[in-house]
């Protein structure tokens, strides 16, 4: 057998070959991994930015929505002004890739705007319409921007060639008024009192009603409720009060304007409390398919007594918003202190006082507040042929009741819409 002669520069240059190859194979890795990790770290930041945009618009819609809409003399743009601050406040409390994100909202081309989705007369889409005059949206663009000076910084500029990047997120937020029912979640009931004020006298006798009181105005303006140390003083805020009297037992019912009633509860003092203090619960609403109708009538029974430790409770929730209904028609029934009525109606309210009065009876001030509840099941939203499933659907358009629903001034519901 022949053998090759041994040669030292082949394996040098075989040596020389390999090492530039080796070396150019590790800058691609490392330029290919750069651009995956700059990708990675562009999504990130745009899921972030996503994110604070719509906290943004949620914060802005909450702010708005506030009592003062409920005053005489609303300064609409001055309210604006107002849930644009808060918006920016709550964007520059959130980071987007380690940094704040900073909303303009001065000037001709601001971040934060409020408006209206109107129909452009063409086809089904629709356009925004800038006004402070009854918005129901309000638009926020969060941005990180070499324009604006605050980019997305990136890994790796020196082999990827880019240190920067931006990224824009727009997010429509609504509030809406018309609803239609109320629902409970497992961990989510609907907050809502479980008493119901006497809303108008049809024998125009009483004026100690919801109707006289609150809606013509002729309510006492003596308590206010101060939002940030959470306490009730004696100055007017021009939201008019109304006067809750509950009638002492073994008397006439009647005779008062507020009635507690049954969800399922017996008309049992401690069932009673634990729903003024958690809300309603599905189980609480299951006699009603977990549905607390906004304007169809209910068929209640009440209770016209409230006794001391329920006055407790309530005045537990001094300064909470929840809901209650509103009632017309009420009789006596044979149980002393029981009553029939007809509900009819959602409003919110908030306790200012509860004044114990003699023979367990109480007297309960309140006044009206504007309230937003995930609870809230929009009539938009809400297909009431779902309850026929078993129908064609011809058919079961025609069980369905046509009914109008009239905007509540007092509850919305805010969320996400673009």
């Amino acid at each position: 057998m022949k053998k090759l002669p041994y040669n030292q520069n082949d394996i040098s240059m075989r040596r020389g070959t390999l090492l530039p190859a080796i070396a150019f194979s590790l800058l691609v890795v490392a330029a290919a991994s750069a651009l995956v990790m700059n990708k990675l770290w562009i999504d990130a930041a745009e899921v972030e930015l996503q994110s604070v945009a719509e906290a943004s618009a949620l914060a802005a819609a909450g702010n708005y929505l506030g009592d003062d809409l409920l005053k005489p003399g609303f300064d609409a743009d001055a309210a604006v002004e107002q849930a644009k601050q808060r918006a920016a406040e709550v964007a520059a409390s959130n980071l987007v890739g380690g940094q704040p994100v900073s909303l303009t909202i001065t000037g001709d081309d601001t971040d934060v705007v409020f408006g209206r989705r109107v129909d452009n007369g063409i086809d089904p889409e629709t356009v925004f319409l800038l006004t402070n005059v009854n918005p129901s949206v309000v638009e926020v663009r969060a941005s990180r921007s070499r324009d604006l000076g605050n980019p997305i910084n990136l890994f790796y500029p020196g082999v990827t060639k880019r240190a920067h990047a931006d990224a824009t997120m727009i997010v429509e937020v609504t509030f809406d008024n018309r609803i239609d029912h109320f629902v409970a979640a497992p961990a989510r009931p609907i907050p809502a009192f479980p008493f119901a004020i006497l809303a108008n006298d049809p024998l125009g006798k009483r004026t100690d009603t919801w109707a006289n009181m609150i809606e013509a105005g002729q309510g006492a303006d003596e308590y206010a409720y101060n939002e940030v140390t959470h306490e009730v003083v004696k100055q007017a805020d021009g939201i008019p009060e109304m006067i809750l009297k509950s009638v002492p037992l073994k008397s006439d019912p009647l005779e008062g304007n507020v009635q507690l009633l049954d969800f399922n509860n017996d008309l049992n003092d401690q069932k009673i409390i634990q729903q003024i203090h958690n809300g309603l619960t599905q189980l609480d609403m299951q006699p009603w398919n977990n549905r607390l109708q906004a304007h169809q009538e209910i068929e209640m029974t009440g209770l016209g007594n409230m006794t001391t430790p329920i006055q407790f409770a309530l005045e537990s929730q001094i300064g909470q918003q929840k809901l209650c209904l509103l009632y017309n028609q009420v009789s006596a029934m044979d149980v002393p202190g029981w009553t029939s009525l007809t509900c009819e109606g959602v409003v919110a309210i908030r306790i200012l006082k509860v004044i114990p009065e003699s023979g367990e009876a109480a007297t309960v001030i309140i006044q009206p507040t504007v309230l937003t509840t995930k609870s809230a099941v929009l009539a938009q939203f809400f297909d009431e042929t779902a309850d026929y499933p078993d129908l064609p659907p011809n058919l079961a358009e025609m069980m369905v009741e046509p009914k109008t629903i009239t905007p509540n001034k007092y509850v919305y519901k805010i969320y996400v819409s673009r």
